[in-house]
């Protein structure tokens, strides 16, 4: 019998682990996919707002659409959470040779 037609087994792996979803920040031109609607588009902003962190995407036909930032996205398929943009912190202070 060559090979095995169904694959491995899937109630092998340990269903009661939870499953460990990276978080992403949502930085600006990042393409992400909503899972529940299926709008697909590119960051265009992440703004804080009175209920929380909402991020805008843009379509290919440059439409926006807000969501709440946090879990129910996708990169390349597989599921995200989006958080917050990094922010660079401040820069050391720059000093010449002359002081």
């Amino acid at each position: 019998m060559p090979g095995d037609h169904y694959g491995h087994d899937v109630l092998a792996r340990n269903w009661r682990r939870p499953q460990v979803v990276p978080q992403v920040p949502a930085e600006r031109d990042l393409v992400v996919e909503d899972a529940e609607s299926g709008f697909c588009g590119a960051v265009v902003r992440c703004d804080k707002m009175p209920g929380g962190w909402v991020v805008t995407l843009a379509d290919r036909h440059d439409k926006p659409r807000a969501f709440p930032l946090g879990p129910g996205f996708l990169i390349d398929g597989k599921p995200v959470v989006l958080t917050p943009p990094t922010v660079a912190g401040p820069k050391a202070p720059t000093r010449t040779a002359s002081g």
